[in-house]
């Protein structure tokens, strides 16, 4: 199923070569985004990746969309005024129905959130190992997983976990 079709970025731009992200988006290619069931958006550091991503998440109003300057510091919302004026299709589903509207479950997800997830999971993963490994000088290998699986071990971990940081 294919949720979003097209996304179609704004033609408006601003004399002030600066406001963002109204100048940084010009002539570049596509204007308008065709999505299949794989979409791969590549392209060097700085030529835009992030911001049409952010700039779809708040068009669509997606959880995990980033915080733009005008929503913490009250300034105008340049961002927002840009998002307004772009235009998106929805997709169809699996029966060529036509979808009305995007999941309320979805949301917006960087790369850095999954790289932290992944980060998490290995260093709880290192947690356990040495847990496991300080407890089983003191009681003995099998002593020590079956004690992390009682709920006082669970807490042990969860102190632990709490501890480093």
């Amino acid at each position: 199923m294919i949720y979003l079709k097209t996304f179609e970025l704004s033609n408006d731009r601003s004399s002030n070569p600066n406001i963002y992200p109204f100048n940084i988006l010009k002539d570049k290619e596509p204007e308008v985004f065709v999505f299949q069931n794989i979409t791969v958006l590549y392209g060097n550091n700085g030529s835009g990746k992030s911001t049409i991503l952010n700039l779809m998440a708040h068009k669509l109003n997606l959880k995990g969309k980033e915080r733009t300057s005008s929503e913490v510091i009250g300034t105008c919302g340049y961002f927002e005024k840009y998002a307004s004026k772009c235009e998106y299709e929805l997709g169809e589903n699996e029966n060529g129905r036509k979808v009305r509207r995007i999941p309320e479950s979805s949301r917006y997800i960087k790369s850095e959130e999954i790289l932290y997830e992944v980060r998490k999971i290995q260093q709880d993963a290192i947690l356990q190992e040495s847990i496991e490994s300080n407890l089983a000088r003191e009681r003995g290998l099998q002593n020590a997983q079956d004690f992390l699986k009682t709920k006082e071990g669970e807490k042990q971990f969860e102190r632990f976990k709490f501890a480093r940081g």
